[in-house]
């Protein structure tokens, strides 16, 4: 059969696909799956692990080295620099330059698309991608906002035609040509700069077929963009349809309609022990209903506790004996669990957290409990998080609270509208009264709400039919794409190859504004450079004819020295020279002298 090569971000995406792959796998698929980053937060190595074990036709692996945002890449190339002197000379050096560049055109696009008509209101979702930007590249945004469309447009033509121009990385060429797959699945593509887009344009240059598998329900509008656009897109719905056509730029036959593969085991779980057994192991009074309330994620909810216990208080404090003496179970958010560790359980009766702080969620028991929670429930309270979309698999009456510290989370995202609007599952109320009313209605109803949920979770969870999974419906669309013939390859133009070396310029530049400096500091630059290239040609001016002068000094005295110390020796030997002849008269004079003085006597 056919060879895929799934890449996921980091190991904590399986459980979205865990089902999907173990279905092409039994289709006689080889399924290799890589991950950019080893994640361990939640254990999410257990879960690469188990999966490789459930069969041989599963395999498990890293990717290359990926990039990482602006000012990692920085101080990475200045430690290597410090170390080498290397950065910035050679292939490595240029390459680090583009790699630093695609960065930033990926989180500029990613920034520019939450000033987009549809994402009015969205400012904490704009604030998150500003938060990954160096700030002169948050005023160059913000002026092509302030020119309207047309400003949007033109900088995202710009920052598009960049991307074209930007290389792949050779690492990741060579990877798949290593893997040679028949069909390149990728997950999530849309994170906020993720350079998974390598991949889908590696791919187009090989003729490799390449598919963006949409993980989340939220995952197309509280993320970035595709950028690149893949061969083909893998949706849960009809409305995540509509979203990567109208805000990715997907073309209506590109999508595929699938369901999410997710929530399939939900629609066949059944509660092993009975609800007496479950309200004794979690610590509920088994007489009483309970209501559960599920946490939501850090971004949702980064401080969640003080709302949880005003609205504990608030229940606790209701003239209705039935609001009054509801058990409470609270059930935090697995990556958003420490902050509950501050929880004064001890001031609220007949309320638990289950499961307990610290729970590895990987353990067999924890999507069982998981389950029963939600089996067991009467109704369930959140914020916004996917368990709302659980609860309505399971018919249990749903219900939220629009919070103002949670006004960013809410109505400040899109994705929180398919849950509220129409034919959404979920009751919000705006005020705490009239949330204890619903829930009220709610725990009197004692059962299901089968009608307002069904619908939801047909079109939104089963648009093929309640009655049909989603697993078959992925597996087949993949093992589809992946025995259909590979598409022709796409060389890079002969104008992007042209361009390349312009976009090394616009790669300097962004390795140098990505220190992330006022912009006067840049303006100055080149003046204090100036003064300071002046100053050390002043300086070794100065020291150079110093030298010459001291040299100089040297030289006549000690060619003074050497001329008087050669003529004394040249006057000594002509000295010499007269003396020695005088010397021998004088002698010779001398002795006549004697010899007359000695005859006359």
């Amino acid at each position: 059969m056919s060879r895929i090569l799934f890449v996921m971000l980091h190991p904590g995406f399986v459980r979205y696909y865990e089902d999907a792959l173990a279905g092409l796998a039994a289709a006689g698929h080889d399924v290799h799956v890589a991950f950019e980053i080893s994640r361990t937060k939640l254990r999410e190595d257990l879960t690469a692990a188990r999966l490789a074990s459930a069969s041989p036709r599963i395999t498990c692996g890293t990717t290359p080295e990926r990039g990482e945002s602006v000012r990692d890449f920085l101080a990475r190339a200045d430690r290597s620099a410090t170390r080498s002197g290397e950065a910035d000379r050679g292939g490595g050096g240029r390459a680090e330059a583009f790699e630093s560049l695609a960065t930033t055109v990926r989180l500029l696009l990613d920034y520019l698309r939450f000033f987009e008509p549809a994402f009015a209101g969205a400012a904490a979702l704009q604030a998150r991608a500003a938060k990954r930007l160096p700030r002169a590249y948050r005023s160059l945004v913000a002026m092509a906002a302030a020119a309207g469309g047309p400003g949007r447009a033109a900088l995202s033509r710009v920052l598009r035609l960049l991307e074209r121009v930007i290389p792949v990385p050779e690492a990741i060429d060579e990877f798949l040509r290593a893997h040679r797959p028949d069909l390149l699945l990728v997950t999530p593509l849309v994170e906020l700069g993720s350079q998974q887009v390598d991949y889908v344009k590696s791919s187009r240059h090989l003729g490799i077929r390449s598919v963006l598998c949409v993980a989340s329900w939220d995952n197309l509008t509280s993320k970035g963009l595709m950028r690149v656009v893949p061969d083909h897109v893998i949706v849960w719905n009809e409305a995540q349809k509509s979203e990567a056509v109208a805000l990715h730029g997907a073309a209506p036959s590109q999508v595929v309609v699938t369901g999410a593969s997710l929530f399939d085991r939900w629609f066949e779980a059944t509660p092993s022990r009975s609800r007496l057994e479950f309200c004794g192991a979690v610590g509920l009074d088994p007489s009483r209903p309970f209501v559960l309330y599920t946490g939501s994620s850090i971004f949702i909810a980064p401080d969640e506790v003080p709302f949880v216990e005003r609205w504990l208080s608030t229940l606790r404090e209701s003239p209705d004996p039935v609001l009054a003496s509801a058990g409470v179970l609270l059930r935090p958010h697995p990556a958003n669990a420490r902050q509950w560790r501050t929880f004064d359980r001890a001031g609220f009766a007949n309320a638990a957290i289950w499961p307990p702080i610290g729970t590895d969620p990987n353990h067999p028991d924890f999507r069982r409990d998981y389950f029963e929670s939600l089996f067991y429930s009467a109704a369930v309270v959140g914020i916004n998080t996917s368990a709302q979309i659980e609860a309505s698999i399971v018919e249990r009456p749903v219900l939220t609270i629009r919070a103002p510290e949670f006004a960013h989370s809410q109505d400040g995202t899109l994705h929180f509208r398919y849950l509220v609007g129409d034919g959404g599952p979920v009751r919000a109320a705006d005020t705490f009264d009239a949330h204890l009313e619903q829930l009220r209605e709610a725990l009197s109803a004692g059962g299901p709400d089968p009608h307002r949920s069904r619908e939801f979770v047909r079109a939104f969870i089963r648009p093929h039919g309640l009655d049909v999974p989603a697993t078959p419906a992925f597996v087949e669309a993949a093992g589809t794409l992946a025995d259909a013939a590979p598409p022709a390859p796409r060389p890079e133009p002969v104008w992007v190859i042209a361009m390349r070396p312009l976009a090394s310029v616009a790669a300097r530049a962004a390795r140098l504004l990505a220190e992330d400096r006022p912009l006067w500091v840049y303006a100055l630059r080149p003046v204090l450079t100036a003064l300071v290239r002046i100053a050390s040609v002043t300086v070794r001016t100065r020291t150079t004819v110093g030298g010459v002068f001291q040299t100089g000094a040297k030289r006549l005295r000690r060619l003074a020295w050497r001329a008087f110390y050669e003529s004394s020796r040249t006057m000594g030997r002509a000295r010499r020279r007269v003396n020695k002849p005088i010397a021998r008269l004088g002698r010779y004079v001398g002795s006549v002298a004697r010899r007359a003085i000695r005859r006359g006597v």
